[in-house]
């Protein structure tokens, strides 16, 4: 069953993510614009985090908010769950480009070529 999830819940999910990616907290303490006694306390689970700085830190660690309430093997709770909880950098960086395009037949061209080549990948 799905249960909330408490700051050292959370605090934990931070660390593994940092320790996965090779981050000293004061490096990652650094990025964020925090001290790194401030960093240390969201890690142990002794200080709350706002919505902001969760934001932050999910960014960070390119890893999407949703990550850090995440458990192994647990049943995502999710309304729009469409099977890809993470984005790559090549799709974040797709995406952040196809927002500054403020043509929208630019983007139908676009969305048209992406459509042709996915039915183009899909032939024998």
């Amino acid at each position: 069953m799905y249960r909330i999830k408490d700051r050292t819940f959370i605090g934990l999910k931070i660390r593994d993510r940092r320790k996965e990616l090779g981050l000293t907290q004061e490096k990652l303490a650094e990025a964020l614009g925090i001290t790194y006694q401030q960093f240390q306390r969201y890690e142990n689970g002794t200080s709350y985090l706002n919505t902001d700085r969760l934001q932050a830190i999910s960014n960070a660690l390119d890893v999407p908010i949703t990550y850090f309430f995440e458990e192994k093997g647990e049943g995502r709770v999710s309304i729009m769950d469409r099977g890809h909880p993470y984005m790559s950098p090549e799709e974040r960086e797709f995406v952040a480009w196809l927002r500054k395009i403020d043509n929208s037949d630019y983007k139908k061209s676009i969305l048209t070529f992406l459509q042709l080549a996915v039915r183009k990948g899909k032939r024998p």
